[in-house]
């Protein structure tokens, strides 16, 4: 089912009319068999926690279940002995029999206090173990394969929504589950314990009344609750969207826009409207789950519950139990029946961790399905030695999208310089991200010395790949971090200062607060922003460093957009020095930096137009040429009559 936001964006109602409308009796008759698998992932995740923990944590509840049955025949006792001992004075038997019975019942109340924060305590460690190895696992599976095309996958995007949030909230996460399962110990332990107990001291059907009475509205508000959080699942593409309303207006990311352009009114209506999409039909069906067959649940137990305590009233009226056995079953009926009421420590925590890890499970299983196997050959250190050759790549982004690439043919020779110019949307981004294979192409190959790139490990590839994207990654830590990732995290001063002198960079990062150790970030103590251009120099030094660690491919994508002119100039200079040794790959729309490339290719329509060297592509008067003096015109007060029109297209260029 579809629908159209008041933003005229069409969303996709994930529910279906049956999930939705699914009735508590159909949830239990039907949905055995997936509450069961969801029960049997979160036991599978319990190991992690440990055994010790496990069995510390298991041991605690169960003692925690049988306390408040020791309390109820305690006070029974005291209850029972109170005539006799009155009656003895303080120096008889029964005095001092009604003394131990009462400093028992006191220390089993005080018992069953003491253990209530280390039974939190134990849960709270065993959440965070377990949810750090679900962690863990969330990573592996984000980057299982090299590509990244599954990462944009919607449903891929849905369930991690779910996932990674409820996973951040530790009430909600799967690690919260497993504790609330073994909280869950202690309640059906106590329960069972007290129906045995009345069924002893009083009759067996008393027993399995008083059972039938707390399970009754035990099963019932947890199907409920199963019912409610697979509608609550259901929702996940409009509750994503609601996420990113809420983001753009609690991020500093799009705080200039909506301030420049007054759009607060405009985004908290749609917030607003996001909010209430993914929130009314929830309630509603909260409504139709939860009270009507609550009160039919309530009803049954009230039932069973008030006829066994009405007929041990009776007996206890006529002389058939005594006050001590009448206490005994009162007690422990109502410690029964207690299973019946939310369980704070458990209710929540297990039915939406139980979903948050059912959402990681099934985000692994797309992942691991999309992942392209590849091969596990490690490339030579020195390759490639010849070139780099795409042949006959064609590649779109999705199945039912036009070709950005048809059939591209295009030789980058090893050790040099090959710049890549084109409109936009020619493909030349897309390019780059087939050569580090973030993306596989649809048919064709590239190869390196003639050998196919997706025979070699995909990692092991991309670690020869240096790239520097248009929107790289500002990371918001220290300098030495955002330099040193180009070599794994390297953190040692020498190579990471020549990194940054060899790109420009040294004088401003020696200025900063604390060097090398300055946060790149405003939001921390003593940390500062650079500039777009500073940004771009801490980038190329990024890369440089990769070139030093082994890298033996450096893309550069736009690598000088945010340097002025003249320190455009200045970097190119010195680009082949830079690079000595390495394969380059320069995209850019300046030709005052592509002309000093050993080659240019032309991309366009998604294949390659034009090549040759700058001089070659000017005498060839092609389209390169129409370009470049079309730019250059810019620079001069002999503009082209007919500049209005092509600059729309050549922007990239």
């Amino acid at each position: 089912m579809t629908f159209v936001d008041t933003s005229g964006v069409v969303m996709v109602d994930q529910s279906t009319d049956d999930a939705v409308n699914r009735s508590v009796w159909a949830e239990f008759t039907g949905g055995r068999q997936a509450r069961w698998a969801q029960r049997r992932a979160m036991l599978r995740l319990l190991p992690a926690g440990g055994p010790v923990l496990v069995g510390s944590a298991v041991v605690l509840q169960l003692l925690a279940g049988l306390l408040p049955i020791g309390f109820v025949l305690a006070t029974a006792s005291v209850i029972a002995g109170v005539p006799d001992a009155v009656t003895g004075g303080v120096d008889s038997p029964a005095w001092q029999q009604l003394r131990d019975h009462l400093i028992t019942a006191a220390a089993l109340f005080f018992a069953t206090q003491l253990l209530l924060p280390v039974q939190a305590f134990l849960g709270d460690v065993l959440r965070r173990r377990i949810d750090d190895q679900v962690r863990d696992q969330l990573m592996a599976d984000s980057f299982v394969g090299p590509g990244i095309a599954v990462l944009e996958d919607p449903e891929v995007l849905d369930q991690a929504a779910d996932g990674v949030n409820m996973l951040r909230m530790a009430a909600w996460s799967p690690g919260a589950a497993c504790a609330g399962f073994i909280a869950l110990l202690s309640r059906y332990l106590q329960t069972i314990t007290a129906a045995v107990v009345v069924a002893v001291v009083f009759e067996w059907w008393a027993g399995v009344a008083v059972l039938l009475a707390g399970l009754v509205i035990r099963f019932g508000y947890r199907i409920g609750l199963s019912v409610f959080g697979r509608i609550y699942t259901l929702h996940q593409r409009v509750r994503r969207r609601r996420f990113y309303f809420r983001d753009l207006l609690f991020t500093s990311v799009a705080a200039k826009e909506i301030r420049i352009f007054g759009l607060l009114g405009w985004v908290g209506d749609r917030y607003a409207t996001a909010f209430m999409d993914s929130s009314v039909p929830i309630w509603r069906q909260r409504r139709r789950i939860f009270y009507g067959p609550y009160v039919l649940y309530t009803l049954t137990s009230f039932v069973l519950l008030g006829g066994a305590l009405v007929v041990t009233a009776r007996a206890s009226a006529t002389g058939v139990l005594g006050i001590g056995a009448f206490m005994i079953v009162m007690q422990a009926s109502l410690s029964s029946i207690r299973i019946g009421a939310f369980i704070a420590e458990s209710d929540v925590q297990t039915e939406y961790g139980m979903n948050a890890q059912q959402a990681l499970i099934r985000l692994g299983e797309l992942t691991a399905a999309a992942a392209d196997p590849g091969g596990t050959e490690k490339p030579s250190a020195e390759l490639p030695i010849r070139e780099i050759r795409f042949e006959q790549v064609t590649f779109r982004y999705a199945p039912d999208a036009p070709p950005v690439l048809d059939g591209l043919d295009l030789v980058i020779p090893a050790g040099g310089s090959l710049a890549i110019v084109g409109l936009n949307g020619a493909g030349k981004t897309t390019l780059v991200k087939l050569l580090a294979r973030l993306y596989e192409p649809e048919s064709g190959r590239i190869t390196a010395d003639g050998v196919d790139i997706r025979t070699f490990d995909g990692a092991a590839w991309q670690r020869k790949v240096a790239a520097i994207f248009q929107d790289f990654v500002h990371f918001e830590l220290p300098v030495r971090d955002n330099v040193g990732f180009g070599a794994g995290g390297l953190r040692d001063d020498a190579p990471i200062e020549e990194a940054l002198r060899r790109a420009g960079a040294l004088d401003f990062v020696t200025a900063l607060p604390a060097g090398l150790d300055t946060p790149l970030s405003r939001q921390y103590t003593d940390g500062t922003d650079l500039s777009g251009g500073q940004w771009q120099r801490i980038a190329i030094a990024r890369a440089l460093i990769a070139v030093e660690g082994g890298a033996r491919v450096l893309v550069l994508d736009e690598p000088t957009a945010s340097l002025d002119a003249r320190a455009e100039v200045a970097f190119f200079e010195r680009f082949l020095d830079l690079t000595s040794g390495a394969t380059s790959l320069v995209i850019s729309h300046r030709f005052s930096t592509v002309r000093r490339a050993d080659r240019i290719a032309v991309l366009e329509h998604g294949r390659v137009t034009e090549s040759g060297t700058h001089t070659e592509l000017l005498s060839a008067g092609g389209r390169y040429a129409e370009l470049f003096l079309l730019q250059a015109a810019r620079f001069t007060e002999d503009t082209p009559a007919e500049e209005p029109e092509l600059l729309g297209e050549s922007a990239d260029v």
